[in-house]
C-alpha cells in the first residue's frame, strides 16, 4: 500500500533552506493537475507525445553504457530493460515510469507531490504493472534515506521546476552506481526558448498551461555541463529537439537552443 504522506506539502514548507531543492508553488501546481495527468488529450497530452521521443533515448544510452544483472532470462527485444534499475525523479503520475517499465525495467518514481504519487500508485495497480514503485520524496530525502545505487537516474521535463539545481544535480549523481548513467531533458535559456516555450506555447498557442515554465530558471546548456563536472559526470551525448503542437510531435533537432536531452555517465573511481 500506498504509505501516508498527507502532511509532506506543509513539511516542505517549513523545512526548505539553501540545502533543499523543494520549490513549494511548483509542487502544488503539479498538485493540481493530478487528475489530467492520464488524459492524452488533456493540458498534459504534450507530455504524452513526448514518451515517444525520449523512451527510446534513454534505453538506448542505458543498455550501451550499462549491463544487465538478467541474462538469457528475457527476451531482449521484448523487454530491453530487463535487469536494470531506473530512478525516475520528478516522475508525476508516471508516465515515464510506466514507459520504462513496460520495457522491463524496475522503476522507482519520487515525486514530492502527494497527489500525484497516489494517481501513479493507482494507475501502475490497475494495468498490473507490478516493476514500478512510487514514493513521495524529494531527491534529496530520497537519496538520505535509501541504500540502493541505480543503474540510471533520470530527470526528465524536471530541473526547471526545483530550487538549488546544482544540488539537485548532486544528489541525482549521488544515487548513481559508479559508470551508471544520468539523463537530463530540460529547455535552455535563450531568447529562442523564450520565444517558442513561454511566449509561443504557453500564451499564443496555449499547448500547456500558462505558468508552467519560468524563463529565469531554465539552464543554459555550459551551466549543466559546469554541473556535471562537478559532481563526477562525463557528457556522453547531447542532442536538440523540438514539438510541432500542430501535429502533435516531437522530432531532434540539430540546434539545442530551444530544448535538451543529454546523457552523462558517473566516473568510475580508478
Amino acid at each position: 500500500m500506498l504509505k501516508n504522506y498527507s502532511t509532506i506539502i506543509s513539511q516542505l514548507s517549513r523545512n526548505v533552506s539553501l540545502k533543499s531543492t523543494v520549490n513549494v508553488d511548483e509542487i502544488q501546481k503539479f498538485s493540481k493537475m493530478a487528475s489530467n495527468w492520464w488524459d492524452v488529450d488533456g493540458p498534459l497530452k504534450a507530455i504524452h507525445s513526448l514518451n515517444k521521443l525520449r523512451t527510446p533515448f534513454f534505453e538506448k544510452g542505458i543498455r550501451s553504457y550499462q549491463k544487465s544483472t538478467v541474462e538469457n532470462a528475457y527476451n531482449s527485444q521484448a523487454l530491453p530493460l530487463a535487469g536494470f534499475q531506473v530512478l525516475d525523479v520528478g516522475c508525476g503520475a508516471g508516465i515515464l515510469s510506466e514507459s520504462l517499465g513496460r520495457l522491463g525495467a524496475k522503476v522507482t518514481g519520487i515525486d514530492p507531490s502527494e497527489e500525484n504519487i497516489e494517481v501513479a500508485y493507482q494507475h501502475a495497480k490497475k494495468i498490473n504493472l507490478n516493476n514500478v514503485s512510487y514514493e513521495v520524496k524529494t531527491i534529496e530525502n530520497f537519496q538520505l534515506c535509501n541504500s540502493t545505487l541505480f543503474d540510471a537516474v533520470i530527470a526528465s521535463e524536471v530541473i526547471e521546476h526545483v530550487d538549488n539545481q546544482e544540488l539537485f544535480i548532486e544528489k541525482c549523481s549521488e544515487l548513481l552506481k559508479p559508470g551508471g548513467s544520468l539523463f537530463i531533458t530540460t529547455q535552455n535559456r535563450t531568447a529562442a526558448s523564450w520565444a517558442l516555450v513561454i511566449l509561443g506555447a504557453e500564451y499564443v498557442l496555449n499547448v500547456v498551461p500558462r505558468g508552467t515554465h519560468d524563463w529565469k530558471k531554465f539552464i543554459t546548456l555550459d551551466e549543466m555541463i559546469s554541473f556535471l563536472g562537478k559532481n563526477n559526470c562525463q557528457l556522453r551525448q547531447v542532442r536538440g529537439y523540438t514539438y510541432n503542437p500542430l501535429m502533435n510531435n516531437w522530432d531532434w533537432i540539430k540546434t539545442t537552443d530551444i530544448n535538451y536531452a543529454l546523457h552523462a555517465t558517473k566516473v568510475v573511481d580508478k
